[in-house]
C-alpha cells in the first residue's frame, strides 16, 4: 500500500471522528483470537457507507485507506506524548497504537522498539508475560502472513520476531519452530516471491527446533517434506531451494531421495531455470549420498533439456552454465 496521499483523501481527514476509528481498528488488531488475522487494504476504488470503519467477517479484517490514515493520525499522536513522558492512556492503548502504526508502516521502527519496552518491563517487574508474548506473537505473525507486500517482507517486523522468539525461550515457553516454518515462514514466502527475510528466519527456527530436540529427526524430516513440497510449487523461487538445501545439510538421509524427485519433476515439467539447477548441481557436487545412477541420471536429463531447449535461450545458458560449474569443480 503506498504511503501517498491523495487529494480526496487529505480532504476526507478534514472531518470525521478520528478517535472512534482508532479505536475500532486498533481494537480489531489486538483482539486475540486462535486463528491469525487476514488483514487486507482497501483502495478508494471501495466505496463505503461514513459510518463503515473497516469490514470484518470473523479473522479476515478490511481497511480502507482512509480509515487506516484517520487511525494513524491517533496513533502517532498518543506515541508522541507517550515519548515526551506525557503519557497518554495505559500500556494497553500504547500497545493499540502501535499496532496501527506497524500496520500503516511496518519499518517504522520507534513503533517495534516501545512494544519491546512494554514487554520487557513487565519481565522485570516479575509479571506473568505468557499471555503478552503470546499475543504479541498473534500481532506479528497475522501482519506477516497477510496480504500486505511490504509487511511480509518487512526486516523491521522479521527482526522484531525474532527478539520475541528469544523472550518465548527466556521465559521457558519454548518456540513452535516446525508449525511457524509450516504457517508462518511457507505462507509468507507465498505472498512475497524471494523474500529473503522471511527464510532467514527459517534458519533461525530449523536452528532452534535442532537445539531444543536434539534427536529430532521426525520434526527435522517432516520440515523437510513442507519445505520440499512448497519448493516444488514454486520452482522458480531460488530462497526456498536454498532453505532446502540448508535443511537436508542437517538431514542427509532425505537427499537422495528428494535430488531423485526434483530430477524427475524437473524432465517431465522442462524445468531449465536457474533455482532449480542450481540445487541440483549443488546436491550433484556436494553429497556423498547419491548413487552412480543418480549421476548418471542427472546428466542425461539435464542434456536432454539443453537438446531441447531454444538457440540462444536463458535455458539453455542456464544448462551451459551447470555444466562449466561442475567441471570446474573437478
Amino acid at each position: 500500500m503506498s504511503r501517498a496521499l491523495d487529494k480526496d483523501v487529505k480532504e476526507a481527514l478534514k472531518h470525521g471522528d478520528h478517535r472512534a476509528v482508532f479505536d475500532e481498528i486498533s481494537g480489531a488488531l489486538t483482539n486475540s483470537s486462535a486463528e491469525l488475522l487476514e488483514i487486507e487494504m482497501l483502495g478508494m476504488s471501495h466505496v463505503f457507507d461514513p459510518s463503515t470503519t473497516l469490514l470484518q467477517d470473523h479473522n479476515a479484517i478490511a481497511v480502507p485507506k482512509l480509515r487506516l490514515v484517520q487511525a494513524f493520525i491517533v496513533a502517532r499522536q498518543i506515541i508522541i506524548a507517550y515519548l515526551q513522558g506525557k503519557k497518554d492512556g495505559s500500556d494497553d492503548v500504547i500497545l493499540r497504537a502501535t499496532a496501527v502504526i506497524l500496520l500503516m508502516d511496518p519499518e517504522y521502527l520507534t513503533a517495534a522498539n516501545i512494544r519491546k519496552r512494554l514487554l520487557q518491563n513487565k519481565m522485570h517487574n516479575g509479571d506473568d508475560v505468557t499471555t503478552s508474548l503470546k499475543s504479541e506473537k498473534h500481532l506479528v505473525d497475522s501482519l506477516l502472513t497477510s496480504r500486505l507486500h511490504r509487511h511480509t517482507k518487512s526486516p523491521t517486523l522479521w527482526s522484531h520476531r525474532r527478539w520475541l522468539m528469544d523472550q518465548f525461550k527466556t521465559q521457558g515457553l519454548g518456540i513452535t519452530a516446525e508449525e511457524d516454518i509450516k504457517k508462518i515462514i511457507t505462507v509468507s514466502g507465498e505472498r512475497h516471491p524471494r523474500n529473503y527475510y522471511a527464510w532467514c528466519h527459517a534458519r533461525y527456527l530449523a536452528n532452534a527446533l535442532l537445539t531444543e530436540y536434539p534427536a529430532q529427526e521426525e520434526g527435522l524430516s517432516r520440515t523437510i517434506a513442507v519445505v520440499k513440497q512448497w519448493s516444488f510449487a514454486h520452482h522458480d523461487d531460488i530462497s526456498g531451494w536454498q532453505f532446502l538445501m540448508f535443511l537436508l545439510q542437517k538431514h542427509q538421509m532425505d537427499t537422495q531421495p528428494t535430488f531423485t524427485k526434483t530430477l524427475q519433476l524437473a524432465e517431465s515439467f522442462k524445468w531449465r531455470n536457474e533455482s532449480v539447477w542450481y540445487f541440483l548441481r549443488y546436491i550433484f557436487a556436494a553429497s556423498t549420498c547419491l548413487t552412480d545412477d543418480d549421476r548418471e541420471e542427472f546428466t542425461r536429463i539435464r542434456t536432454a533439456l539443453w537438446e531441447t531447449a531454444a538457440e540462444d535461450s536463458q535455458d539453455r545458458h542456464t544448462l551451459d552454465a551447470v555444466q562449466t560449474w561442475l567441471s570446474q569443480q573437478g
